[in-house]
């Protein structure tokens, strides 16, 4: 099952085209669930569409997936690493009218290549390659972090660090 969120602040109508696309070309059979925001327009015939979820039913979908699909905000990239998820991110584009600034851009280039379970895109070609990469790979197959927990990573121990929960060299 694949889950989408694009956040609860804007429409992404660009990232769930990419999605529509991917699922035409690809054959994919199982199930997609969406949560596309309260200002967005769309509709699909081959997704489950939300316009928005409370934080129990966003839980339950996040917890059903074994793909995570978002926009690159902060909380569902550490939500993917905490709950070892396989995730595709591509980041809204100030270009695009998707968001003030491109901040989402800093962040997918500041994460990409960091996480073998996190894919950061810019384009729909490489989108749809890693959609077809993570829906291929057994959930077990994709070391999330080096260490045994999310929290052993230098990302979780430096925000850890930064919030004063604990140490960088704990």
């Amino acid at each position: 099952m694949i889950f989408i969120t694009v956040g609860t602040q804007l429409p992404f109508e660009r990232m769930l085209t990419y999605v529509s696309q991917w699922l035409e070309k690809s054959g994919y059979t199982g199930n997609v669930v969406a949560q596309v925001g309260e200002e967005s327009g769309f509709e699909s015939d081959r997704m489950v569409v939300y316009k928005t979820l409370s934080n129990n039913q966003y839980y339950h979908w996040f917890s059903q997936a074994e793909v995570i699909v978002s926009h690159a905000g902060m909380g569902t990239i550490l939500s993917c690493l905490d709950s070892r998820k396989r995730g595709v991110f591509l980041p809204r584009e100030f270009a695009y009218s998707e968001h003030r600034n491109d901040h989402q851009l800093d962040t997918a280039n500041a994460f990409a290549n960091q996480y073998p379970s996190l894919r950061f895109c810019f384009d729909r070609s490489a989108f749809h390659a890693a959609l077809d990469a993570c829906v291929a790979q057994a959930a077990d197959s994709i070391p999330v972090v080096s260490g045994d927990t999310a929290s052993d990573n230098a990302l979780g121990q430096r925000i850890g660090a930064y919030l004063g929960l604990r140490s960088i060299n704990e």
